[in-house]
């Protein structure tokens, strides 16, 4: 495992592997036959990170409720230049460095894909990944170093912090919120009342935490920075 974390870089290298992985090419790599590179990567994935996923998942789901609230608030060119600062935006073309052809969209649109391993590495664009049919955008999440404990931490002490602080049903409400939701939805995944979610959305919205749009008689709540950034910063 260790030579082969010393042989390939996670990306594009590891992307190039899982591709021929799930196509049965035997030329993926030479030195680690199929078989022996399928268990490395899942003794890897076992060890480094199925342990801490809940709050790596937590993290990324938290970047893609800012970004949506950037390109609400600020368009589709506020939203690509924020992504990394090695990105230009001149529409219609997204200039991302890189090596390769020039990918076209079509009418099938680009894929956003926030990433924790890409670190202060610049993003990069994939014509297919991993099998999607469409470009993807791998874009590093920005990071605290000084607070990247809290990835580790929460393996151990779960959502506790944010559970003394605001309550279990209401941080479980929060997080909920993770992705855009109903008021019957909110209920549904944590388990209580349309009642009861809708007074803990009531006193989520007042603090700031969400958003509600009211269309006719639907209500979507949505998470605000603070909010993703409070279930960031505590679980």
């Amino acid at each position: 495992m260790i030579s082969l974390a010393q042989a390939l870089r996670p990306l594009p290298d590891l992307d190039h592997v899982m591709q021929a992985l799930s196509q049965g090419d035997r030329g993926a790599p030479e030195a680690a036959p199929q078989p022996r590179l399928s268990a490395d990567l899942e003794s890897f994935r076992q060890i480094a990170i199925a342990p801490y996923w809940a709050s790596i998942e937590r993290r990324l789901t938290a970047d893609r409720a800012a970004r949506s609230e950037i390109v609400l608030s600020g368009g589709w060119d506020q939203m690509f230049t924020s992504l990394h600062r090695a990105i230009r935006w001149d529409p219609p073309v997204l200039e991302v460095p890189g090596e390769g052809e020039d990918v076209k969209l079509g009418s099938a649109g680009l894929w956003l894909a926030p990433s924790l391993f890409l670190a202060a590495r610049p993003p990069i664009l994939f014509d297919r990944y991993l099998g999607q049919d469409r470009p993807t955008l791998l874009y590093p999440v920005p990071i605290d170093w000084g607070r990247l404990s809290f990835i580790w931490d929460a393996a151990e002490e779960g959502d506790g912090a944010l559970h003394a602080l605001m309550g279990r049903t209401r941080a479980a409400v929060l997080v909920a919120l993770s992705s855009s939701a109903t008021t019957t939805e909110v209920g549904e995944r944590v388990g209580i009342s349309s009642a009861a979610a809708s007074q803990h959305t009531a006193v989520l919205r007042a603090a700031g935490l969400i958003t509600t749009l009211r269309s006719m008689n639907r209500v979507q709540h949505t998470l605000t920075p603070l909010g993703a950034a409070l279930i960031t910063r505590l679980t």
